[in-house]
């Protein structure tokens, strides 16, 4: 096999590869050419992130950087995803420290996407076959209550619309209540319908049965997310439209998988009184948005 001007025998990757492409320098001459007035230092080059990409060998891997930075990692995955077609996702994860997300990992690649003016005054076309979305995290309360499991519901929404790769938001256009309901759609005849626990429950459900019966471009089964105990429940109050819907109920698998994280973390140790406090649903989404494509 071949990495870079490296040539190994069967799968063996090289331990040193030397190229000038390689070299940190590259990475920071690079960087500047994109974001000139950000003073970051020391930022990978993009070749040895693509090729060390490159030698996962499947090119529809899910890339995880746990600690990013400058946002070479994500920069790298779509450069090699446009030079192979390669549908390639990327999740980026950082603590803001010093707005450094806000200012160069999320603006970095959104000038890569949207295309941008470098340094020598030469316009760079960009690379705008992608998406890209920016979460902030936050916690839900991790007690197991009936009021948890509904804002867990709603905190969710952004993960959901990740999963179902449904982002045009139809909420409004269609006069539903955000509060109450959000439709979503990925434009090419894929719908997604998220529903929350509200007082006005079968009023929303009957116009949701309206807006699914009245859809002429459906590619595949409108995904109905909402707060049920299991999918039979949920398809027995649109059974009008049960042919057309795949009810999925928010699991209590993740559920389980919030709690287990908040646990793991310690934070179960905090005082009842922050436990229970609400999250700001604003600014933020729950913890499990992590394993969304955000930036990088």
């Amino acid at each position: 096999m071949r990495f870079g001007d490296n040539e190994t025998e069967g799968s063996d990757i090289p331990t040193i590869w030397y190229e000038k492409d390689f070299f940190t320098n590259k990475g920071s001459a690079l960087f500047k050419e994109v974001i000139p007035a950000s003073k970051f230092q020391y930022p990978k080059p993009l070749a040895l992130i693509k090729e060390i990409l490159n030698a996962l060998g499947s090119t529809n891997n899910n890339i995880l950087d746990f600690f990013a930075g400058s946002g070479t990692t994500l920069h790298a995955t779509i450069q090699l995803n446009a030079e192979d077609g390669g549908s390639r996702q990327c999740i980026l994860v950082t603590n803001n420290e010093n707005n450094i997300c806000e200012e160069v990992t999320y603006e970095r690649n959104k000038r890569v996407i949207q295309g941008y003016t470098n340094a020598k005054g030469v316009q760079v076309e960009g690379l705008t076959n992608n998406n890209l979305r920016y979460y902030k995290c936050d916690y839900v309360p991790s007690a197991k209550t009936e009021a948890n499991r509904r804002k867990l519901t709603e905190a969710s929404t952004d993960l959901l619309c990740i999963k179902e790769d449904c982002y045009n938001e139809l909420t409004t256009e269609h006069r539903f209540n955000p509060k109450q309901c959000r439709l979503f759609s990925n434009e090419r005849g894929k719908y997604m319908v998220v529903i929350y626990h509200s007082r006005q429950q079968q009023q929303v459900n009957e116009q949701v049965i309206e807006f699914v019966e009245n859809l002429t471009d459906m590619t595949e089964k409108v995904r109905l997310y909402a707060f049920s105990p299991d999918a039979e429940v949920l398809l027995e109050e649109f059974y009008q439209v049960r042919e057309k819907v795949k009810a999925v109920p928010l699991p209590d698998a993740i559920y389980n998988a919030y709690r287990t994280t908040f646990k793991s973390m310690g934070l179960g140790k905090r005082k009842a009184k922050e436990d229970e406090s609400p999250s700001s649903q604003e600014e933020a989404v729950n913890l499990f948005n992590q394993e969304a494509n955000t930036t990088e």
